[in-house]
């Protein structure tokens, strides 16, 4: 079962491993936040959001015949949003200064994902 506490160690852990990070949220596939390492008054909709922009990449994927999404990366002018499904019923997505080595940023979110999902007893052999 993922617990805040989770969230907390996740995103210590990307902070540490690579410069740039600026957020990190898990959250329910519903939008309801386990995890999001902002102030209060500025989580308002990060769940939400990132739940539909992962919903909206899994339908991507399907309707394209892409395959099982992985993860999904929107680009902005100033930062980077990286959203990664964990199981059917949570997602991480990690916000992250535009110039991030995106490599990195996938290897090690990848790595977090691994970490949550078997903390929800989910193997990505079952996806």
């Amino acid at each position: 079962m993922i617990v805040p506490k989770h969230g907390l160690l996740c995103a210590a852990r990307l902070r540490r491993q690579v410069p740039g990070v600026t957020r990190v949220i898990i959250a329910r596939t519903d939008g309801i936040a386990l995890y999001d390492d902002v102030p209060l008054e500025q989580r308002d909709g990060g769940a939400a959001l990132t739940a539909a922009v992962l919903g909206l990449g899994e339908t991507a994927s399907s309707s394209l015949d892409l395959g099982t999404l992985q993860f999904g990366i929107t680009m902005s002018a100033e930062r980077c949003l990286v959203v990664y499904p964990i199981d059917g019923s949570h997602l991480l997505a990690i916000i992250a200064e535009v110039n991030v080595d995106l490599g990195a940023l996938g290897a090690a979110g990848h790595h977090e994902v691994e970490t949550l999902r078997s903390l929800s007893g989910v193997s990505m052999a079952s996806l």
